[in-house]
């Protein structure tokens, strides 16, 4: 992933890339592509490029948790104060840079722009402790070895109309870390989905109870420096084992990874509370195919889900994904989407099927990672496929978007920091 199309940030010189407006249109057409974005240069550069390209995604974002969850600045500041020390230098570099670009070219003052990168960072977190915790929103993740091939696999759950803050950006770091493709909303620092130029990939789900909630790292802040540091699936569990083992604590949010290493096909499966994890690998689901799965619930020898939860949304997606999974026969490209397109027995989306259409809670982007290429749905997968017919794919030795390059002018002369959206 090192050599990529240049990202042109001169002064007067624009590109253009896919920039989402609206999640959906008033004749309810799914929206078919994210934005795809390549960022290169230090830490603080790749920030300062993510304000440039995408500000009302950060500043909307910052906004919802500040109005919505009453998550204010000082609040925002102080929960950050007491992990700053935790939190690798890198990360607060590109926090930084969101926040000079903020300022530098959108005319934000810096210590309001440095409140809403810290809003945006920290909020679920903030949230998590206030114990608002909304049990509706969730994920269904599995990855899958054979023959056919190797793929890991992901819906993404959470509220409608939030499929228009995501994009796929590629970041090109020039400090000799790995490069990576990330699935996330931009401003937003962690890692959930992506894969790096190792053919490390990463999948993240919500993971609850957590049995020992305190303030600490966001696991997903990790997660970034594995896809920028690790080169093996080994090293990638090192890192999270490494930092419980030197006393650090990760934050009030529990979570499920998935992890593949497309070199040796190998698998596995984190469960990560404040201050334990457990790994488990690869299981075999029938003779020469190979699995490892969650949703959002721990094992019950981990962190046991109280009586009452036993049978929530969490549960019911596992169980329907363990029932459907062993009865391909083949596990391709096709047999993936179908399974991430569940939609149950009578064919109709419910908070319980693996494509989701709950009273708050809808799948809003299906990912599919293989050796070769980054394949995803906007919105429902079962319907995204329905309507147009297959998933966009990112091809991952050629990470080129389209757009066009030029100079804007106004009487004849560059007008700098011109932005277009097409």
């Amino acid at each position: 992933m090192k050599k990529k199309i240049a990202v042109c940030l001169t002064t007067g010189v624009i590109m253009v890339f896919f920039i989402v407006v609206n999640a959906f249109a008033q004749n309810d057409t799914i929206l078919k592509i994210e934005p795809v974005v390549a960022f290169q240069g230090s830490w603080e550069e790749m920030g300062k490029q993510t304000a440039y390209y995408f500000p009302d995604i950060i500043i909307k974002g910052a906004l919802i948790f500040t109005l919505v969850f009453s998550i204010d600045a000082e609040e925002a500041r102080a929960h950050y104060a007491e992990i700053e020390d935790l939190i690798p230098e890198g990360i607060v570099q590109q926090m930084q840079g969101i926040a000079l670009g903020l300022t530098e070219y959108w005319n934000i003052s810096y210590d309001t722009a440095w409140n809403m990168v810290l809003a945006w960072n920290f909020g679920i977190d903030i949230n998590y402790r206030h114990k608002q915790e909304e049990t509706e929103q969730g994920c269904t993740a599995f990855a899958v070895s054979s023959s056919d091939g190797t793929f890991l696999c992901h819906n993404t759950d959470n509220q409608p109309g939030t499929e228009s803050m995501g994009a796929a950006i590629d970041y090109q770091p020039d400090t000799g870390e790995n490069a990576f493709l990330s699935f996330f909303s931009p401003g937003f620092v962690g890692v959930g989905i992506a894969i790096n130029e190792q053919d490390i990939g990463f999948t993240y789900n919500v993971g609850r109870p957590n049995k020992s909630p305190t303030n600490g790292l966001p696991a997903i802040f990790l997660a970034r420096e594995v896809m920028a540091k690790a080169d093996t699936l080994d090293e990638a569990i090192a890192y999270f084992e490494d930092f419980l083992d030197e006393g650090n604590q990760f934050s009030y949010q529990g979570v499920n990874f998935l992890l593949v290493d497309f070199k040796d096909n190998s698998m596995a499966r984190l469960q990560i509370c404040s201050d334990d994890i457990k790994i488990t690998f690869t299981e075999e689901l029938k003779e020469g195919v190979y699995y490892v799965a969650c949703t959002n619930h721990f094992d019950d020898d981990f962190s046991p889900s109280p009586e009452e939860d036993l049978h929530d949304s969490s549960h019911q997606r596992y169980e329907r994904l363990m029932e459907i999974l062993p009865q391909y026969e083949t596990y391709d490209l096709k047999a993936c989407w179908e399974i991430l397109s569940d939609q149950g027995e009578d064919g109709i989306s419910t908070n319980n099927t693996i494509c989701r259409d709950g009273e708050s809670t809808d799948t809003t982007l299906g990912n599919i990672f293989s050796s070769e290429a980054a394949y995803y749905a906007m919105g429902k997968t079962c319907d995204y496929l329905e309507q147009h017919g297959e998933a966009q794919a990112i091809q991952l030795d050629a990470i080129i978007q389209p757009s066009i390059s030029g100079v804007v002018t106004a009487r004849g002369q560059p007008l700098a920091q011109a932005k277009l959206e097409l």
